[in-house]
């Protein structure tokens, strides 16, 4: 028999409510036990113990020694029991071993889970600045690898108190963009000097040789004192219908010769008929998908005559999606062209694209059109005109003539 204070000792148990109390306590004793206090408390459960509930903990003594608990030894004893006992319960029979393991591999899938639902760089301290000049890059196009070149110099090259001046940021992004963008520098030509204009369908190459043509012939009427210029253009455009009346039409309005070849043998014979009559000679050559590598081929063969030497320019839509304009450069690279017209600048807004991809292959930009009317619609491309157009950034003018601008 145990002695009777020991009978009387306080114990505890709590539950969800008392009727739980009551219900598990009965189990265990039957009627020989008295509760002699219960407050209201709170438990935890769930991975790790994260979460509570409201609970009830009750203090109980048990009156009597019964055939429940004739086996009890001590008071740890008694709560090692009671314990045992609610997670048999709880767990459905299931043995101590299997508990734990069930625990551990509960742990380990509700922290994969976590994880799974963690995004990409949250690992580190995000910071605002560099955030919204990401959004701010993204809005214009540019390809995620200049993004991304961007943001690591600025984590590299500012401290987190200039970081955290926007304006100081947005002005030094800028400038790394204008620093990005390669502009043509003019070259000088023994005469004939021999310009052909090569590119994808539909990016406007017989209007650019129009308007190439037209800014010469401009130039001499207001300027008297220029030196006359005499220039030809010769189409050798035999897929799009109408190339040759178009050109034709530009000949007509600017009063210079257009002539057409049909094959190699054809251009060989005007060029040699012609070089030594004019300054300057305009070709225009058929449009292909950047994937005809077999008619790309033959515009190349046909270009390969003694002595032309041209002056070959890539013409590129300014809406033309980043990885369609690194495809068109690699399929015409054959051609060795000098650098890129960037064509239809009307037509778009966002001209992070043409930045992006022509930086990364390190190619320059000659001129830009933007419209249809030969007499203007063409300028000679400068730092200036690209990064006025970038959307959403608030760019210094004078800084930026001063640091980008013609000397």
């Amino acid at each position: 028999m145990l002695p009777e204070e020991r009978k009387q000792e306080l114990l505890y148990l709590t539950a969800d409510t008392i009727d739980d109390c009551r219900d598990r306590l009965g189990k265990l004793y039957g009627t020989d036990y008295e509760i002699m206090d219960r407050k209201n408390t709170t438990q935890s459960y769930g991975p790790f113990g994260l979460f509570t509930k409201p609970g009830v903990k009750v203090t109980y003594v048990v009156n009597r020694r019964s055939e429940k608990t004739s086996a009890y030894e001590s008071e740890d004893e008694s709560q090692r029991l009671i314990r045992e006992e609610i997670l048999r319960r709880a767990t459905g029979g299931k043995s101590k071993t299997e508990i734990q393991i069930s625990e551990i591999n509960a742990k380990v899938n509700e922290i994969a889970s976590a994880m799974q639902r963690i995004p990409r760089g949250s690992g580190e301290e995000r910071i605002e600045s560099i955030d919204r000049i990401e959004e701010m890059l993204d809005d214009n196009e540019f390809t995620r690898d200049f993004i991304l070149g961007i943001t690591a110099r600025l984590k590299k090259e500012f401290s987190l108190d200039d970081l955290n001046d926007f304006h100081k940021v947005e002005r030094q992004v800028v400038d790394w963009i204008g620093e990005a963008i390669e502009i043509a520098k003019p070259k000088t030509h023994r005469p004939p000097r021999v310009v052909v204009i090569v590119g994808p369908t539909g990016v406007g190459k017989t209007t650019t040789i129009g308007k190439l043509a037209a800014q010469n012939v401009i130039i001499r009427k207001k300027t008297p004192d220029m030196p006359p210029i005499r220039i030809t253009m010769i189409t050798i455009d035999k897929t799009r219908i109408g190339a040759e009346k178009q050109l034709q039409t530009f000949g007509e309005v600017l009063d210079l010769p257009v002539q057409k070849a049909e094959n190699a043998e054809d251009l060989k014979t005007i060029f040699e008929s012609i070089k030594s009559d004019y300054d300057v000679i305009y070709i225009d050559t058929s449009g292909y998908s950047p994937n005809d590598s077999e008619n790309i081929a033959k515009l190349k063969s046909t270009l390969s005559v003694d002595g032309l030497h041209p002056d070959v320019y890539l013409a590129i839509a300014a809406s033309t999606k980043a990885r369609d304009i690194k495809n068109i450069m690699q399929n015409y690279e054959p051609f060795g062209y000098s650098s890129v017209i960037v064509t239809k600048c009307d037509e778009t807004t966002r001209l992070g694209n043409i930045i992006s991809v022509l930086n990364e292959k390190r190619k320059s930009i000659s001129y830009w059109t933007d419209g249809q009317v030969i007499s203007r619609n063409i300028q000679r491309a400068s730092v200036v005109d690209f990064l006025i157009r970038l959307s959403g950034f608030t760019v210094d003018r004078i800084h930026i003539e001063e640091k980008f601008g013609e000397k």
